[in-house]
């Protein structure tokens, strides 16, 4: 039985509740009774639903990921604005009014959802409405990077500190979070070049989080180092089960962090995009270069190791 299952979640829920976990979203048109109920369902993802007048609409898109808006009960004030949003917007309405245009409803909703609508349903609809993991957004960041980046998951603060300042100083940039599901929306919204993923966190545990990221089309080819703090040979057994490419015990010596994160880098063989150390003393137009280039070519020869 897989750990995912062991935790009672299916494969689905975990990826929803970490795509959706902090998330704010703005309800429009709907009375205080929907309001609750919609508010309830994602209390349970970590995420917050805010009711708005739709005279505050442009506003409230501003400062909420996604909106949700009941279409029958929008006047054309709030029509316009929602057809001039930037936001993601996600429309509830009858089937019948929507295959009718009503107020034009096919022109500006990023998804629809008949009424009535069910629990689920709604989950998997916002999920939907934030964009597909790993999205064309963070993979354009991605490509852009000028120094590579590696996601740091762990609860432990003093460790974090010091795994953050052992790669800077190598030219490596770090994001830190300290819990599971931070630690998939984090990825999915920057998508790094390497995961250093605690296996004991709170919420769900490093294996959770590893298990949904080789199942995620977006991420599954991120090379991922397991950190522990328990010399337990069944954790190695089960990281390596959901091919984790690393696997380090705790305490955790900064040297030997640092050669594995610099090797995986150098020589990952699940993208064609590998990081290479600029030979020592490089220059451009007599200006040092950056410590760290991309290579996109996996036909490349050996890069050269620090």
């Amino acid at each position: 039985m897989s750990t995912v299952e062991q935790s009672g979640q299916s494969p689905r829920a975990l990826e929803i509740t970490a795509a959706l976990s902090g998330r704010r979203f703005g309800l429009c048109g709907f009375d205080a009774g929907e309001s609750q109920r919609i508010g309830s369902i994602l209390c349970d993802t970590n995420s917050l639903a805010f009711a708005f007048d739709e005279s505050l609409l442009s506003e409230s898109a501003r400062i909420c990921d996604g909106m949700l808006i009941k279409l029958a009960n929008l006047g054309p004030e709030g029509l316009r604005a929602a057809a001039t949003s930037n936001s993601p917007i996600l429309v509830t309405g009858s089937s019948q009014a929507i295959l009718q245009g009503v107020a034009a409803a096919y022109c500006w909703p990023r998804d629809f959802l008949n009424e009535p609508w069910s629990d689920a349903e709604l989950l998997v609809r916002l999920f939907r409405l934030l964009g597909a993991p790993g999205g064309s957004g963070a993979s354009a960041a991605a490509k852009s990077r000028l120094d590579p980046l590696v996601l740091v998951a762990d609860d432990d603060p003093d460790l974090t500190a010091l795994v953050e300042a052992t790669l800077r100083n190598d030219g490596i940039s770090c994001r830190t979070v300290d819990n599971g599901l931070a630690a998939l929306r984090m990825a999915r919204e920057i998508m790094p070049d390497l995961v250093l993923l605690d296996v004991r966190m709170p919420g769900i545990n490093g294996f959770e989080v590893l298990e949904t990221i080789r199942r995620d089309p977006g991420l599954q080819t991120l090379p991922v180092i397991l950190l522990t703090g328990c010399d337990d040979p069944a954790d190695v057994v089960r990281g390596s089960e959901l091919h984790a490419d690393q696997y380090i015990a705790k305490p955790v010596s900064p040297n030997v962090l640092l050669n594995r994160v610099k090797r995986l880098l150098s020589t990952h063989s699940r993208s064609a995009a590998r990081w290479t150390r600029a030979p020592s003393g490089a220059s451009v137009g007599g200006k040092g270069v950056r410590r760290w280039s991309l290579d996109r070519d996996p036909r490349a020869g050996a890069p050269e190791q620090a």
